[in-house]
């Protein structure tokens, strides 16, 4: 085959770039069950436009930017919002602060458009092509948040998943005494596409600490990779377990230089 008069050995000059110099935004993962702070979290990212899709920005500060988010097409409006030169200007980070709700609407998106389309369909009824379908679309948002100049986090409810023995190396200690796993709470092939293009999955949780002899509530953020949560991260360095008091800030930091620091 012929390459005529195309300059290939000049488009791979303009197209590869060293891995240093290859500056992508970040994007985060956070799960957790109900009201442990998700959204709290979320907030501490500066210039952050937050999608509620939940209702679950009630206690956040007044001038918070909030997006509400009541049905699926609301998430095409963001979208194209997020192309404008007002985005760019005013938003580092965008939030869809709710996937497991999200992943909802796409399902009852779906399954409008099939009642339209086949009038002998049981309304309300969910099929199995259902959610092949509904998970396209998600697949489709996150590919077009993906490409966005701006920093992505997503938020996830949790739940409890069995593991069985036999889906894992008997070699592996840590398995030996797991039954359970904490996920963040998604169909498995939206989860997967999810965990793929995210710097940090991190499981967000409270526990209770004594200080100066009072007893206080701390949350906490575990990023470290376990078979007992679907959690992990890409950084140079080694990390420790889990981020004290996480912030988004702290976080970045923490992953960029391996050092925790108070304010990030």
């Amino acid at each position: 085959m012929s390459l005529g008069s195309v300059d290939y050995a000049k488009i791979a000059a303009q197209k590869i770039k060293r891995v240093g110099d290859i500056k992508k935004p970040p994007r985060y993962l956070f799960y957790a069950r109900n009201k442990k702070g998700k959204t709290d979290l979320v907030s501490t990212a500066p210039r952050v436009l937050i999608l509620d899709p939940e209702n679950g920005t009630k206690e956040l500060d007044a001038d918070q930017p909030v997006w509400p988010i009541e049905k699926w097409d609301d998430l095409n409006e963001v979208f194209k919002y997020t192309l404008t030169q007002d985005f760019k200007k005013k938003y580092d980070w965008i939030a869809p602060d709710g996937l497991t709700r999200i992943s909802n609407m796409a399902l009852r998106k779906v399954m409008s458009q099939q009642e339209e389309r086949d009038l002998d369909r049981i309304p309300g009824q969910v099929q199995q092509k259902d959610y092949g379908k509904a998970g396209e679309l998600i697949k489709g948002m996150l590919f077009n948040f993906h490409n966005l100049p701006c920093g992505v986090i997503y938020t996830a409810q949790e739940r409890m998943e069995e593991i069985k023995a036999e889906q894992f190396d008997s070699e592996d200690e840590d398995m030996e005494n797991a039954q359970i796993r904490f996920v963040p709470d998604l169909p498995k092939g939206i989860r997967s596409s999810v965990n793929a293009i995210v710097d940090c999955i991190g499981r967000l949780y409270v526990v209770k600490v004594t200080v100066k002899g009072e007893d206080k509530l701390q949350r906490r953020l575990w990023i470290a990779p376990t078979e007992a949560y679907d959690t992990g991260y890409r950084s140079d360095h080694e990390l420790p377990n889990c981020l004290k008091n996480p912030t988004v800030p702290k976080l970045q930091t923490l992953l960029k230089t391996g050092k925790v620091t108070r304010n990030g």
